[in-house]
C-alpha cells in the first residue's frame, strides 16, 4: 500500500484566527487572537485575565504570559514560506518585566523582507536559526514581558 504524503490544509488567517479560538489550549487558559494579517505578516493577541489563569498575587500567570507567545513567528513564517519548507518553534526565552495586572497583548511581526533573506538562505541549503523579538504590554503600553522567540526553517529535500 503506498501512503499518500500529508500536506498541510491552507488555512486563511480568518479561518486560522476562529480554529485557534477554539482550541482548548489556548481557550482555557484566556488567549485570544485578534487577528492573523491576510499577508501573514503580523498576528495580535491578548490574554484575558481570569481566575483560571491568575497566579497567587492575582496577576497573569507566567505560564500563560509564556504561551501567549507559542508557535506564532513559525506560523507566520511557515504560511508566507510555504509547503516546501520545514518551520519550527526552536526555543523561547520571557524576561518579566512587570506583573500583569490586567489584559495582556502582543503583536508578532513576521516582515516579507526577513522572510525573503530567509527563504534565499533556506535554498542554498542552509539551516536558519532566526530570533524574533516582541514585548507584551498592558492597554496602557506597560511592558509586562519581553519575549524572544528563536524559529527554525529549512528547505524540505525535493
Amino acid at each position: 500500500m503506498t501512503r499518500l504524503p500529508r500536506s498541510r490544509p491552507h488555512y486563511t488567517p480568518r479561518r486560522l484566527v476562529r480554529l485557534m479560538n477554539l482550541w482548548p489550549p489556548l481557550l482555557g487558559t484566556g488567549i485570544r487572537v485578534q487577528e492573523i494579517a491576510d499577508d501573514w505578516t503580523y498576528a495580535r493577541v491578548k490574554l484575558l485575565l481570569n481566575r483560571v489563569n491568575r497566579n497567587q498575587h492575582g496577576t497573569a500567570f507566567g505560564g500563560s504570559i509564556g504561551a501567549m507567545s507559542d508557535a506564532f513567528y513559525a506560523i507566520l513564517l511557515m504560511h508566507q514560506l510555504g509547503k516546501d519548507y520545514k518551520v519550527w518553534d526552536q526555543a523561547a526565552q520571557i524576561e518579566y518585566v512587570s506583573p500583569g495586572v490586567g489584559t495582556v497583548y502582543g503583536t508578532f511581526r513576521m516582515p516579507a523582507e526577513k522572510v525573503a533573506e530567509i527563504r534565499e538562505r533556506c535554498d542554498r541549503g542552509e539551516k536558519v536559526l532566526e530570533w524574533f523579538e516582541t514585548d507584551l504590554t498592558l492597554r496602557d503600553g506597560t511592558v509586562v514581558a519581553r519575549i524572544r522567540r528563536q524559529v527554525y526553517a529549512r528547505r524540505k529535500p525535493a
